[in-house]
């Protein structure tokens, strides 16, 4: 049990989730409370276990507690700044994009995977509900993307899938948070995605492109991975969409 917090703060989140600040005489943390995991199809067991691992390596805050049915989740807070605030040139946080996320995707965790296509078509069985419309439109322009997600397991890693700057706190050293769309997936799905969230730059995207791949030692197709940025945008026009009708 924590103690009775003197001190409640409400802090700059993801647009679906609340996260509060908790302060006690002694201790500090982070309570989250969960939302809308049925319409984004968030397994909060799965981010649950995804983190406990990673924090046993110094990647992620512990996990203090959870209830994935009251829908809440507490962690450490860390006195540190993001990635996002620090005072560095758009440079050097695109090249410390590229080690995080050389570094996720070379940790080995054990946890099912889960499919992208199954994902997709969630999302767009929801939007169908709400306006079928907007949901025959982002049909239409999934097709030519279809190849892509039966790629999803072909090079299997660990992804985050939501690396915002935002989510890299700069502690001593560097942890990793929000990992409810972290999986098991395509790492170009991976870096397309923080190319598209952080929206860098083309010289950012190129650095980080090019210490990607000197770190990770792995080449990256240029046209694919301009194909994955491509399905990102979608997919994050679908999930806007979606969360305009929650809210």
């Amino acid at each position: 049990m924590i103690g009775r917090p003197c001190e409640i703060q409400l802090l700059a989140s993801g647009q679906s989730n609340q996260t509060l600040r908790l302060r006690t005489d002694t201790e500090d943390y982070v309570l989250k409370r969960w939302r809308y995991e049925q319409v984004f199809a968030v397994d909060r067991e799965l981010e649950v276990s995804i983190q406990k691992e990673l924090a046993q390596q110094a990647l992620a805050p512990e996990v203090l507690a959870y209830d994935a049915k009251q829908g809440w989740f507490l962690q450490p807070y860390y006195q540190a700044p993001s990635l996002q605030q620090v005072t560095l040139s758009p440079l050097i946080k695109a090249t410390v994009l590229a080690e995080t996320l050389s570094k996720i995707h070379n940790t080995r965790v054990d946890i099912p995977a889960w499919s992208m296509s199954e994902r997709v078509e969630h999302y767009l069985q929801q939007l169908r509900s709400v306006n079928s419309a907007v949901a025959a439109q982002m049909s239409q322009k999934l097709v030519p993307m279809q190849p892509l997600l039966e790629d999803w397991l072909s090079y299997p890693v660990l992804c985050h899938n939501d690396l915002s700057m935002n989510h890299i706190l700069m502690a001593d050293p560097i942890r990793i948070i929000d990992w409810e769309y972290a999986g098991i997936g395509h790492p170009l799905f991976d870096i397309a995605s923080a190319i598209v969230v952080n929206e860098l730059s083309d010289q950012a995207s190129v650095r980080l492109i090019t210490e990607y791949e000197k770190i990770a030692h792995y080449q990256i197709d240029r046209q694919r991975l301009a194909q994955w940025c491509e399905f990102v945008e979608w997919l994050n026009k679908v999930w806007q969409h979606l969360f305009r009708h929650l809210s």
